[in-house]
């Protein structure tokens, strides 16, 4: 077979990602709801939801330790990632053990947290009995690396005097040239030169790596017997593997493109070939989904689509940072952060395209009901919608509420058939 190497002829057309899934032949449901988590999923019925798809707070803290809801007194009232209170620490084993009660027997989890802390989330998981299944990978390459410059540090600590407010964000400790032009920064800087011996010697050290990924767990709740006969008495258990394989020459890949041949190359295997019967054919929808999955983080105009008749914040307000202040200037502060108006001011999007993505992995039949307890700015909730399933949706903050809401009813607009009703709010049924 011919390699398909860099064709585009033979990208499969994604569900997902260039053409919108058959239509559904009921109506799609999504239920939004406004209250603590644990609150609505103790009220939730147990079994009652076929997949949990959530992106939970990071548990980001400021000293750098991980810890969990049930770890720390009041652990969602601290401080956590830019300052919010909500995102103090990790969801522990008393959520996971309320997520656990209202899935169904063989029902996936799948849940986001970050590098540094989802050892935490996973362990609270499999302390809830939840069967630990993988661990997936957002790759999206655009993270700003938190690195001290260990010199400039040590010339500090020397006496010299402070740097001034520049502004390090690359992996040379220094703002590129685009980022002068783009005027980023207070000011631009020229490579930083150490001003003491102690220094010198540490003038090539940081103390951060640049962020590229994004992982999630990827958990189940143990099936009822075979997993033949859990499908069957359940309707959930298995990974929908088909509808979510990736087309050869899809980015969403980032590994070796082409046919069997290329992709298990002399090089790729030490020196091996593997070519037994039967393995050197291709999938006509393309390889075989993996745990990984690239795709940039959510553009401005994604996060924004269907905000356009909320209150809008101004830019430096929607990354809670001071109106002219250095770090504003800091492109990580955040996307908006220069804009005169934000609708969508929450601070964690996921993209549409990898929530579709996993909403079809992990959703079973179409129809199942997807749930969310952390639903944020709503993505999931379009996702699940836009593939064919029904969504439940909780979220605390009444104003990410507002977000979740019209984003939802935006992308549910464009279904032949949904009901999108809000409790606690002030949406209209």
């Amino acid at each position: 077979m011919a390699s398909k190497r860099g064709s585009h002829a033979h990208i499969r057309p994604m569900v997902g990602r260039d053409t919108p899934p058959p239509m559904a032949s009921s109506v799609t449901t999504a239920r939004l709801i406004l209250g603590d988590c644990l609150e609505v999923l103790a009220a939730l019925p147990p079994a009652s939801v076929d997949a949990i798809v959530t992106d939970p707070p990071y548990g980001l803290s400021p000293d750098g330790r991980a810890r969990t809801w049930d770890d720390v007194e009041d652990g969602r009232q601290g401080g956590g990632f830019m300052g919010q209170a909500w995102d103090a620490a990790v969801p522990g084993v008393t959520w996971a053990r309320a997520c656990h009660r209202v899935l169904k027997p063989g029902g996936h989890l799948v849940a986001f947290s970050a590098t540094r802390t989802i050892h935490r989330l996973a362990s609270a998981l499999e302390d809830g009995n939840f069967q630990i299944r993988d661990q997936l990978a957002h790759l999206q390459w655009q993270g700003f690396p938190k690195s001290h410059n260990v010199a400039n540090d040590i010339d500090k600590r020397m006496g010299q005097p402070a740097r001034g407010r520049a502004i390090p964000v690359a992996s040379t400790h220094l703002p590129s040239g685009r980022y002068k032009e783009e005027r980023l920064t207070s000011h631009a800087v020229e490579p930083y030169k150490a001003r003491t011996p102690e220094g010198e010697k540490w003038s090539a050290f940081g103390t951060a790596l640049k962020p590229a990924f994004e992982p999630a767990v990827l958990a189940r709740k143990p099936p009822d017997g075979t997993i033949a006969a859990n499908v069957l008495q359940h309707g959930t258990g298995a990974l929908n593997i088909d509808a979510c394989r990736i087309g050869y020459g899809d980015p969403a890949w980032p590994g070796p493109q082409g046919g069997w041949n290329d992709r298990v190359s002399e090089a790729a295997s030490g020196g091996v070939i593997f070519d037994r019967p039967g393995m050197s054919s291709e999938h006509d929808l393309g390889r075989w989904p993996a745990n990984i999955y690239a795709t940039p983080k959510a553009s401005r105009g994604e996060r924004e689509e269907g905000c356009e008749r909320l209150t809008g914040r101004r830019g430096f307000e929607a990354v809670a940072r001071v109106e002219g202040s250095a770090g504003l200037d800091n492109p990580r502060a955040g996307a908006g952060r220069t804009a005169e108006t934000v609708k969508n001011f929450h601070p964690t999007v996921k993209p549409l395209t990898l929530m579709r993505w996993i909403s079809r992995l992990v959703g079973c039949q179409r129809g199942s009901v997807i749930l969310d307890p952390f639903m944020g700015s709503g993505t999931t909730g379009a996702a699940a919608l836009l593939e064919g399933f029904a969504f439940i949706g909780i979220e605390c903050e009444p104003e990410y509420m507002s977000i979740a809401e019209a984003r939802i009813r935006h992308h549910a607009g464009a279904l032949f058939a949904h009901r999108v009703t809000v409790e606690g709010g002030e949406g209209a049924a």
